[in-house]
């Protein structure tokens, strides 16, 4: 049976707090859930491969997947963020089953630059999805034809549709999910009210049907931050039950 996900956004204000990442997922311990993702941010450069590799440990013993979001983006003005191929050396060292990083903007990349970023996708055992992000390069009509065009030209590349980040650029969630629907490979869920997030069912999102309308193998990540680990239990119940 298919299990939600977990973002470690779930623990936003015990990370603000100075609490690792590692230490946090270790609450997950026996949850109903299926993969884990953690945020690169929140990791302290000198001491992140060290917590990687006990967060390697932990997904082991717990049949969790792996997942690590770049906070970052793949394109500038055409540019490609050449930190992604050191990124890839991480997630092949670690098992990491899926990188995600926001688009950017890939008008006018190079085709050198696509050339070299998709044989190194090939060598890579997971996959790699771009997500859309709330600024001008995220605007519905911009980012999917970009999405579409960049696709064509990498089809190893996914798509992360983020659920909350519409909002901020007055776009509808709604109507960015039928349009973008058939190109999602992993999807963010977060529930949103007068731009502030909230508890699923607590705001705005019909998430429940964009969930359901999502092919079956696209994991569901939870990505907001949660107050108790009470709320936790239930928020992962709410997806679990219909998934």
């Amino acid at each position: 049976m298919k299990k939600v996900s977990i973002n470690t956004a779930v623990f936003l204000n015990q990370l603000e707090n100075g609490r690792s990442q590692s230490e946090c997922l270790k609450q997950l311990i026996g949850k109903p859930i299926a993969a884990i993702e953690v945020r690169g941010e929140f990791f302290q450069e000198d001491h992140r491969d060290l917590e990687l590799a006990t967060i390697q440990r932990l997904c082991k013993e717990n049949d969790w997947q792996f997942y690590y979001s770049i906070p970052e983006a793949l394109f500038t003005e055409g540019r490609l963020n050449e930190n992604i191929f050191d990124y890839l050396v991480m997630a092949n060292e670690f098992q990491i089953q899926g990188l995600k990083i926001s688009l950017g903007d890939c008008q006018n990349t190079p085709a050198s630059s696509l050339a070299k970023l998709q044989k190194t996708l090939r060598a890579y055992s997971g996959v790699v999805t771009v997500e859309n992000q709330p600024n001008q390069d995220g605007q519905l009509e911009l980012f999917k034809d970009n999405l579409i065009k960049l696709l064509a030209l990498v089809p190893e590349l996914g798509y992360t549709f983020d659920s909350g980040n519409w909002y901020w650029i007055k776009e509808d969630p709604q109507s960015a999910f039928d349009s973008l629907k058939k190109w999602i490979t992993v999807f963010h869920l977060k529930d949103i009210t007068d731009l502030t997030t909230v508890r699923l069912g607590e705001g705005a999102t019909n998430w429940q049907s964009m969930v359901q309308a999502l092919n079956s193998e696209v994991p569901v990540f939870l990505e907001y931050g949660v107050a108790t680990d009470e709320e936790l239990d239930e928020e992962i119940q709410k997806v679990n039950l219909i998934l």
